[in-house]
């Protein structure tokens, strides 16, 4: 039974099926190496006293005092160093080629893990449900995979699935690039500094009201693409290939920002992953366009 449902999966499209698995390879290893750096948001989380208070007294028995002198700052750091290698654990996984039922855990729990991380962002940002929803490119991908082995390959669900993620991720950028704040906290998506200060130095601009309107103009181009996402013809197309394209552009903007050639493994170690654990911004667009070009080439 297993033989054949790989057989199955190598059938129905290797290259998509590998491109998949790939992206998703190349995504845990950027998390995991994040949180090598200690770049995981996990401090904002349990050392929050209005929310960690009751359960610290609950669960454990002790307030707050005792509990930050049990050295809780030291003992986060270690639980990050070992979620680095908890992704680079999936992403070696994510490469085996096999449909034995563990690797179903292995990809559910790749995505929950993707998804508490993409909600522990969420929390430290503490701002609108942009900064959770514009991982979701991200936190399907294990899922993907998991359609890909277990599923009926590149159709329905995984199509409907990939488009929706992708979509949540772009118009979540393009109300962050536009600058949407509200009183209303989780509708709060106020411009964030860093695109400014990227699009700046990416662009070389000295102009803060030009990288303003390039942001403007660059968040109701995602807003658009993410709807015509869901149209059909020529339109799809072009929303696909805009989308490739901006979410490549996007994900090399950290390294080329901020390398610096007389610092260049210190700034490549703190911006590449950033740049890696984006890869499905552009590469889930460029998935679908290829599952539409095969799908029109059988018709």
């Amino acid at each position: 039974m297993a033989s054949a449902t790989l057989n199955k999966y190598q059938n129905t499209n290797p290259v998509l099926c590998w491109a998949v698995r790939i992206l998703c390879a190349v995504m845990f290893v950027g998390h995991g190496w994040m949180c090598f750096n200690e770049q995981m948001p996990l401090h904002a989380l349990l050392q929050d006293e209005p929310l960690m208070d009751n359960l610290v007294k609950n669960l454990f028995s002790m307030d707050w005092k005792d509990w930050l002198a049990l050295k809780i700052s030291d003992n986060i750091d270690t639980a990050v160093r070992v979620q680095a290698w908890i992704f680079f654990f999936f992403a070696t996984l994510t490469l085996i080629p096999s449909s034995h039922w563990f690797m179903r855990i292995v990809y559910l729990l790749g995505t929950a893990n993707l998804v508490f991380l993409a909600w522990l962002k969420y929390f430290a940002a503490a701002e609108g449900i942009g900064h959770f929803l514009e991982h979701a490119g991200q936190f399907c991908m294990p899922l993907m995979v998991y359609l890909m082995v277990f599923g009926r390959g590149w159709r329905f669900p995984a199509g409907i699935i990939a488009s929706i993620a992708i979509a949540l991720t772009f118009v979540c950028h393009g109300l962050l690039a536009i600058g949407l704040p509200s009183d209303i906290s989780w509708l709060n998506h106020p411009r964030p500094g860093k695109f400014m200060e990227m699009t700046m130095l990416s662009l070389g601009l000295e102009s803060e009201k030009t990288a303003g309107n390039i942001l403007l103009a660059a968040g109701i181009l995602d807003i658009l693409a993410a709807v015509f996402l869901f149209t059909f013809g020529k339109w799809r197309t072009i929303s696909l290939a805009y989308m490739v394209i901006w979410g490549l552009m996007t994900a090399i903007a950290r390294p080329w920002s901020y390398f610096d050639p007389a610092f260049a493994s210190e700034t490549l170690n703190r911006w590449l992953p950033e740049a890696l654990y984006r890869v499905p911004h552009f590469g889930l667009p460029l998935c679908l366009l290829l599952a539409l070009r095969r799908r029109s080439n059988n018709v």
